[in-house]
């Protein structure tokens, strides 16, 4: 690629993987869209957590976590692709995708983390330390990114088996986030901050 831009989509159109070409405000494109901004925040909140000083006892498991957000945002690229494939054209593009076993890595880590966390009685608020509050953002974003997809479901009645799996790697990240942002402050040897309703 010699040059960004193709000013193939100054008329308010793209290509999907295929060729196929479709509005910018469609349904795939929005959901998509918010995955690719959704690596976006996690990448932030990796560079936020790489320069998060940490005592040497807590520094393995701060490189872990480092290890499995970039590991997500590696596999988010295979999601956006198959988002933007038709589903009569995801065999021909992508063969198979190991997003069921990405789900089941994404549920061993959470289970993980969980065993160093206290219980939690109340909401968690967003917030306790700049990594935290990011990651509580991409959890946002990553739950975003979940309703477009299933509005995209909708939208275009696609039910495919790699759409099926799509779906359930994108409803476990959210997920992962929220206890990946509580993990964080037992890195950092940070409390947490819980909702107190008013009385």
């Amino acid at each position: 690629m010699t040059k960004i831009y193709t000013k193939t989509g100054d008329a308010g159109k793209t290509s999907l993987v295929g060729g196929k070409r479709v509005e910018k405000t469609c349904a795939q494109l929005e959901a998509y869209g918010t995955i690719d901004e959704l690596n976006s925040v996690i990448g932030t909140a990796i560079e936020e957590l790489r320069a998060t000083a940490v005592d040497a006892d807590r520094a393995a498991q701060r490189d872990d976590l480092v290890k499995q957000m970039a590991d997500i945002q590696n596999r988010l690229f295979t999601v956006g692709g198959i988002l933007a494939t038709e589903s009569e054209n995801c065999e021909k593009y992508w063969k198979e995708s190991p997003l069921q076993a990405w789900t089941a890595v994404l549920e061993t880590k959470m289970d993980e983390y969980t065993e160093f966390l206290p219980k939690v009685h109340n909401f968690v608020l967003p917030r306790g330390s700049k990594c935290a509050a990011q990651l509580h953002v991409a959890r946002t974003v990553a739950r975003r990114a979940e309703r477009n997809i299933c509005r995209m479901g909708e939208e275009t009645a696609r039910e495919d088996e790699f759409f099926g799996n799509v779906k359930k790697f994108a409803n476990r990240l959210s997920d992962f986030f929220f206890i990946a942002a509580r993990y964080t402050l037992f890195i950092e040897k940070k409390g947490e901050t819980y909702w107190e309703p008013e009385k």
